[in-house]
């Protein structure tokens, strides 16, 4: 229980104290892996809807047991990458990053407020780059949505 407060505490400080240390267009969301808050999020516009893009070091929550937060700056870590349209979809899953290359890619979660998913992967395809795809299906509606998350310069890009 403990963990989920602090997790929403700063969660919740994140959005409040914003971040200069990662960037975001139209089209992608760039994190710089030796330099960054703990939990960043970022809305882009896809298609003329707004999406919203969250990338947690998950470092941070693994060790809330330890009574001590210290700040985490190492880019050697586990990253949470997230997809989210709001009232339709949420996609997420884990990269792990050791010595500036994505070693890989795992526990993809899919989820539709609305309809439903099918055909679901997650896979590390390269020293640098990871996706999640799935099929949205809502009504008579159906997408090929991708999560791609990319090592370049030492900074996480999600697109």
């Amino acid at each position: 229980m403990k963990k989920v407060a602090i997790s929403f505490i700063i969660l919740g400080g994140s959005f409040v104290l914003g971040s200069n240390l990662a960037s975001a267009n139209n089209e992608e969301v760039i994190y710089d892996l030796s330099n960054h808050q703990s939990i960043e999020s970022f809305e882009l516009e896809e298609d003329g809807n707004i999406v919203s893009v969250t990338i947690i070091d998950d470092s941070l929550l693994q060790n809330l047991d330890y009574k001590i937060i210290q700040p985490f700056r190492l880019a050697d870590k586990t990253y949470t990458v997230s997809k989210n349209k709001k009232n339709s979809w949420s996609i997420s899953y884990k990269v792990s990053v050791k010595n500036n290359q994505l070693t890989s890619a795992h526990s993809g979660s899919f989820k539709a407020a609305q309809g439903s998913f099918s055909n679901t992967t997650v896979t590390r395809h390269s020293n640098s780059s990871a996706s999640a795809k799935g099929t949205w299906k809502h009504r008579a509606y159906a997408s090929n949505l991708t999560v791609k998350a990319t090592i370049r310069n030492n900074k996480l890009v999600v697109e």
